[in-house]
C-alpha cells in the first residue's frame, strides 16, 4: 500500500513538472505582465550597465544606478541626479544642477525603467525562447530570450524573471551595432501602500529660482 502511495505521489509530481514544462516562453511573460499590471504599486532600486565599442577594439562601459516609484500609470524615476516624473503621456524632468524643470511629450524610451514597460517588450517580437536558468542569492531566475520585430537597431532582448514570485529581475538589450545594456534589479517590493502624490510632480516641492520650461497650451 505505502509503495502504491509512493508510486502515485511520483506520477503526480512527474505530471505537475511535465505541465510546468510546457508552458511556452510566450505565455509565461504575459503571465508575468498580466501580475506585474495588477499591483497597486510598485518600489524598486537598480543598476544600469552599458557597453559598447570604443576606439582601438576597446570597450567602453558605463554604470549608473537609479531608483523608481510606480502607482497606476504614474511613475517617478530618480537617476544621476536628476527626478523624472511621468504621467498622462508627459515627463517632467526636475535638474538641480540646471535649476531648471522641463515638461514635454513622453518618447518610447523615456520611461524604460518601469517594469511593465521593459515587460513589454515581447509584444514587439515574434521570436521566443527559454535561456536557461541561474540561481542569485538563492532564487531561481528563468530567462527569456525573443528578437523584436523590424527593430534596426536591436538584434536580442533577454528578460529575467524570478521563477517563484514572477517579478523582473533583469533586462538585457543586443544592438546589432555590438553595443549591450543590463539593466539588474537589486531590490524589487510592491503593494507598499504608496499614493499617487508619492509619485506625481508637485511645482511647490521645487524652489521658485528654478526656470519651468512646458509646451505652450492651445
Amino acid at each position: 500500500m505505502m509503495l502504491r502511495r509512493f508510486a502515485v505521489l511520483g506520477l503526480a509530481l512527474f505530471s505537475f513538472s511535465a505541465l510546468a514544462q510546457s508552458e511556452t516562453p510566450l505565455a509565461f511573460l504575459q503571465r508575468v505582465k498580466k501580475q506585474t499590471l495588477a499591483y497597486t504599486d510598485q518600489k524598486l532600486s537598480f543598476t544600469s550597465v552599458l557597453n559598447a565599442p570604443g576606439r582601438n577594439g576597446q570597450r567602453v562601459e558605463r554604470k549608473t544606478s537609479g531608483e523608481v516609484w510606480v502607482v497606476g500609470e504614474s511613475a517617478k524615476l530618480v537617476l544621476q541626479g536628476q527626478t523624472f516624473f511621468f504621467k498622462s503621456g508627459f515627463v517632467t524632468t526636475v535638474s538641480p544642477e540646471d535649476e531648471e524643470i522641463i515638461v514635454r511629450k513622453l518618447d518610447g524610451d523615456a520611461q524604460q525603467y518601469t517594469p511593465a514597460v521593459l515587460l513589454s517588450q515581447y509584444e514587439k517580437s515574434s521570436s521566443f525562447a527559454w535561456a536557461g536558468t541561474q540561481t542569485v542569492n538563492g532564487r531561481t531566475i528563468k530567462y527569456v530570450s525573443m528578437v523584436p520585430n523590424n527593430d534596426p537597431d536591436v538584434a536580442k532582448v533577454t528578460l529575467g524573471i524570478e521563477a517563484k514570485t514572477l517579478k523582473l529581475y533583469s533586462f538585457a538589450e543586443e544592438g546589432k551595432n555590438g553595443t549591450t545594456s543590463t539593466i539588474t534589479l537589486l531590490s524589487y517590493e510592491t503593494n507598499q501602500g504608496l499614493k499617487a502624490k508619492d509619485v506625481e510632480f508637485a511645482r511647490s516641492n521645487y524652489p521658485a529660482s528654478y526656470e519651468y520650461i512646458a509646451p505652450k497650451t492651445k
